[in-house]
């Protein structure tokens, strides 16, 4: 991944959810080549800090390649980065910002797709699936977990997209104010009839290990599961920091170490 930096400007900002907020950053042409990215990936922002003069947080694109580069942040409880983002960030600010990363992508876009997404993991798996919808043939079945109704960030969006394309997008949304925390049964109950597909998961660390676990039991091949989190880069992108990314512990748990992208 490049260790090179650019000042973005901020050209729309879109807000989801009450907690959650959609980035786009103008992309000038002479950078085009430089932000190209595939369905999945991320960029890391430099956000500034008192402390350490830039922090270095990733946030994952949910546009498809072709479309305005934007990410989707949503505020977490005494979450630094998040909150300056939302309470601070404004059209035509400006943020320092690393190219695209991250191998979370499909490489077989033939391939029928299992989804799963937990609250704001829903970004990658939003870029990935407008990408198949768009540009190819094959079919998608997304288990989408909230915490409640107004959680759902892309609500009308997957709607109009499950609507539009009714032979290849199932959205299942599990709210766990009305069927409480999705158990690893359950989870292998939705799961089981599609354990011959490649799998992509996105979300909170427990809920990726309970889906790890499930796939594990239906045999599904490591070739074949896929899922998303943020390493720690051994040196300093912005040249000003010393912690480099908030290096996300999804996995670390998880009894199958190599279960990240």
């Amino acid at each position: 991944m490049s260790s090179e930096s650019y000042l973005l400007e901020v050209s729309a900002i879109v807000d989801e959810t009450p907690d959650a907020r959609s980035i786009t950053f103008a992309v000038p042409g002479e950078l085009a080549d430089v932000f190209a990215f595939a369905p999945g990936q991320y960029l890391t922002l430099g956000v500034p800090s008192d402390l350490t003069g830039l922090a270095a947080r990733c946030y994952s694109i949910c546009t498809p390649p072709g479309e305005p580069l934007t990410v989707t942040v949503k505020r977490t409880v005494d979450g630094y980065a998040s909150g300056w983002i939302h309470d601070r960030l404004a059209v035509g600010s400006t943020v320092r910002v690393l190219p695209p990363s991250g191998i979370f992508t499909p490489h077989d876009w033939s391939a029928d797709l299992l989804l799963f997404a937990g609250g704001s993991g829903i970004t990658p798996i939003m870029s990935i699936v407008r990408t198949a919808l768009a540009g190819h043939s094959n079919r998608l079945t997304l288990f989408y977990a909230n915490r409640d109704e107004r959680s759902v960030i892309f609500a009308d969006a997957l709607a109009a997209l499950a609507a539009e394309h009714p032979d290849r997008l199932q959205v299942v949304h599990w709210l766990e104010s009305v069927q409480g925390l999705p158990t690893e049964a359950q989870l292998h109950t939705f799961a089981a009839p599609y354990a011959d597909r490649t799998s992509f998961c996105c979300g909170p660390a427990p809920y990726m290990k309970a889906v790890a676990g499930v796939l594990r039991t239906l045999d599904v091949p490591r070739e074949r599961r896929h899922q998303e989190r943020f390493l720690s880069l051994g040196g300093n992108p912005f040249g000003e920091v010393e912690e480099v990314r908030a290096a996300e512990a999804t996995l670390a748990e998880a009894d199958d170490p190599d279960d990240a992208a």
